[in-house]
């Protein structure tokens, strides 16, 4: 069985169509026509997990980040991103990402969440974008929710924007950067907001609003990989799916 197999199945799920335009998805290095045993599974390409690559002697790389965003015009091997290119070319490791596709697609990124915090009467949130979930959840204080959001999402802390005192009912997410859909929070009657990368004026408009936001962080979206390995260890028996032990977060908390 080959890599292009693999890949098949798993756009029948997630097609590249689906992407964004400004995004880079599908395969960024190598060739699909080579037999595969081993899939590292990853939601960041750095220069740790092609080292990892290396020495778990993997065929593919399938990161939820895309390795490359813009054109190549120049490699030059004493850079992080030259180094990860040659030694990926070097070593003959594929790389594909799926990213803005998975996000979008049914069962991808915002599903996966929706499934992990139990959410109930699931919709999208954000039917301009087609991006994000919300959902129904028994009603509990917000302080007992970020605990349990916490434990489920493995995080050690996050940021809360505007009320944190509040009965809540009702649950938006939209995992990465996604803090522009929380306009659509707010008109789906969300008491809570969650999502990553909120920045400090945007936080300001939240507070305004009155919706409650709470930046989960981008590497958040980690639960990719624990979510497609699962998958394609059911559909492909024959071929170890391996999931990254690095940590790519460079956020550190003190």
């Amino acid at each position: 069985m080959n890599l292009v197999d693999v890949i098949k199945y798993f756009e029948t799920k997630f097609p590249k169509e689906l992407a964004y335009d400004w995004d880079n998805v599908g395969i960024q290095v190598g060739t699909l026509n080579i037999v595969a045993k081993k899939v590292l599974i990853t939601l960041d390409v750095t220069k740790e997990v092609v080292k990892e690559a290396i020495e778990q002697k993997v065929n593919m790389i399938l990161s939820h980040h895309p390795l490359l965003f813009n054109p190549v015009d120049k490699i030059i091997f004493d850079t992080p991103r030259g180094w990860i290119l040659k030694n990926l070319i070097k070593h003959n490791i594929t790389v594909y990402s799926a990213h803005t596709n998975y996000d979008l697609a049914q069962g991808g990124m915002n599903d996966e969440f929706a499934r992990i915090l139990s959410l109930k009467n699931v919709g999208l949130l954000d039917e301009i974008d087609g991006i994000g979930r919300y959902g129904d959840i028994e009603k509990l204080n917000i302080k007992a929710f970020i605990r349990d959001l916490k434990e489920k999402l493995n995080l050690e802390s996050v940021k809360v924007i505007g009320n944190d005192d509040k009965e809540i009912e009702r649950v938006g997410i939209s995992g990465g950067s996604g803090s522009k859909h929380m306009y659509q929070a707010k008109f789906r009657g969300c008491d809570v907001y969650l999502t990553g990368d909120v920045t400090y004026h945007t936080a300001l408009d939240a507070d305004s609003i009155g919706i409650t936001v709470i930046d989960i962080g981008h590497h958040s979206e980690i639960i990719f990989v624990d979510a497609v390995a699962r998958d394609l260890s059911i559909q492909f028996k024959e071929i170890e799916f391996i999931k990254s032990k690095v940590d790519t977060n460079p956020y550190k908390n003190y």
